[in-house]
């Protein structure tokens, strides 16, 4: 548990583009995009191995204290607080690319379906939706807050 800044970390090669036009039109930085796929994974709990379909996305250094605070406890939450499994930062980075691999399959599944151009198979971004895809992915990110609040609120 250092924060440690020189780790590559890595998306699905597929995925290059889609976070390059997300960059672009609705985010300021990969580690932004990736910290919201590393949550949708997360809360979906759905991993998936990048295997050799791994590529270097950005390095570590450019995640903020706060970021690694999230990736901290999405590594401790499952695991009883064992703080063992934060020493490696290299390890919680495995973990977070996994499921921040998850979670782009679910923002291309569920946000971005309308916004992707159709002839290709690796998923891009049309370029006349990029006005309207930053209030379209807070929404979605509202109505995910909105509806784990409301679960939780029924539950009490």
């Amino acid at each position: 548990m250092h924060m440690d800044g020189e780790i590559r970390v890595r998306t699905d090669e597929r995925h290059g583009d889609i976070y390059k036009d997300l960059r672009n039109f609705a985010f300021g930085d990969m580690h932004e995009i990736f910290l919201l796929c590393v949550i949708l994974g997360y809360k979906a709990n759905r991993k998936k191995p990048l295997g050799k379909s791994g590529e270097d996305r950005f390095r570590s250094h450019t995640i903020t204290p706060e970021e690694w605070s999230c990736y901290y406890a999405v590594m401790l939450e499952p695991r009883q607080m064992d703080f063992n499994s934060i020493q490696n930062d290299k390890d919680v980075i495995g973990e977070m690319e996994e499921y921040a691999n998850a979670g782009m399959e679910i923002l291309l599944e569920d946000v971005l379906q309308d916004f992707l151009v159709r002839a290709e198979k690796i998923p891009r971004l049309e370029r006349g939706s990029s006005p309207e895809l930053p209030k379209v992915i807070l929404g979605f990110i509202y109505e995910k807050n909105r509806d784990g609040l409301n679960r939780e609120t029924r539950d009490v």
